[in-house]
């Protein structure tokens, strides 16, 4: 029997390489790590039509599509420093998003980007090698606001579906969900009694946040900041390349399309973390894989039907992909010598 794949799709995924074993770890200021260079590549959903893009600098990561298809945002290093930079699907008309104007532009990193639903937004964070600002901009990079400037650090920023809402966390209030509207709306923390709450996104609806916390639990909260309750346990916080990876980075959730499911990836009683979706309709938990090494990264298709994420494979997490449903088998479509570290679909134009 034919492997079950999708007829038509795209991924983007960054790869990462580096000579030894990869590390990083906590230093005053920030993170110290190995030096690694990484580059943008396409795949159909299949595995077949793999393609690197062009792209500026020795570093490409965390893609991220525009809902019409037509562009790619991605984080590149440029003289030590974080940009954010897109392009479209071709490789053409590269532009640098952000930081722009900004006083010590030098000095200044972007990073975290996060794109509204009606691709006319995006959000940010602007890091002075001290402390973070959410920005909110349009999806050139032009108009961009500081939110919050004197609430103190600030970061994993989201948007509703228009950019009229902005949720974030950060170490300015040990990691509570902020949300912020217009310039008269003011900040609202939405967890007050519940800090270390991490990667906060809106359902499709605008109605929910969804966020995980430092203890591993995956949570809802409404967008007023009623209605708190946990849906899960034991999430996969963050995903290390290597043992040596004492830093890690946060493995963030995945919200269908429909907003009805969430993709995570759990711990196990036995065996390394695995995929698993959360049936919000139902309260269900579904755990759709097996595999022998660690899952993180999921990322559901345009239409819901789909689910990619890596897996470690043999010390290298690669690339899946498997229907979203649980029929059929999780399907290898990537075979590279360096680490798969960041994905997402493509938007089909």
């Amino acid at each position: 029997m034919m492997p079950r794949l999708p007829a038509t799709g795209e991924l983007i995924y960054s790869v990462r390489e580096c000579s030894g074993q990869y590390y990083s770890r906590d230093v005053p200021g920030g993170v110290e790590s190995s030096l690694v260079h990484s580059e943008l590549w396409r795949i159909a959903a299949d595995g077949s039509n793999r393609r690197r893009l062009p792209v500026s600098g020795s570093r490409a990561e965390h893609p991220v599509t525009s809902p019409d298809g037509h562009w790619i945002y991605y984080q590149t290093e440029v003289a030590g420093r974080w940009q954010i930079h897109r392009m479209r699907t071709d490789g053409g008309a590269r532009m640098t998003v952000a930081p722009l104007a900004v006083k010590d532009e030098e000095k200044t990193s972007a990073f975290g980007i996060a794109l509204t639903a009606d691709g006319t937004h995006l959000t940010y964070t602007l890091h002075d090698g001290f402390t973070g600002q959410v920005v909110r901009a349009r999806s050139d990079g032009t108009a961009a606001q500081c939110l919050a400037p004197n609430f103190g650090y600030t970061y994993m920023a989201a948007p509703d579906a228009t950019a009229k809402r902005v949720v974030f966390s950060g170490p300015a209030r040990d990691y509570r969900l902020i949300l912020v509207g217009g310039p008269e709306d003011g900040l609202r923390v939405l967890t007050p009694d519940h800090p270390n709450c991490y990667v906060p996104q809106f359902t499709p609806d605008g109605q929910a946040i969804i966020f995980i916390r430092r203890d591993g639990g995956l949570y809802q909260v409404a967008s007023d900041g009623s209605n708190l309750r946990q849906m899960a346990d034991g999430v996969q916080v963050e995903f290390f390349l290597t043992p040596e990876d004492t830093h890690g980075s946060t493995d963030v959730p995945a919200i269908s399309p429909d907003g009805q499911r969430v993709a995570f990836i759990r711990q196990q009683p036995a065996g390394p973390p695995q995929l698993t979706v959360f049936d919000r309709v139902g309260g269900e938990l579904h755990t759709l894989t097996a595999l022998p090494g660690a899952c993180a990264r999921p990322a559901w298709s345009p239409d819901g039907s789909w689910l990619a994420f890596v897996s470690m494979v043999k010390a290298r997490p690669q690339l899946f992909v498997m229907a979203a449903d649980g029929f059929g088998p999780p399907q290898k479509i990537s075979d590279v010598a360096g680490a798969v570290y960041a994905l997402c679909w493509r938007h089909n134009p």
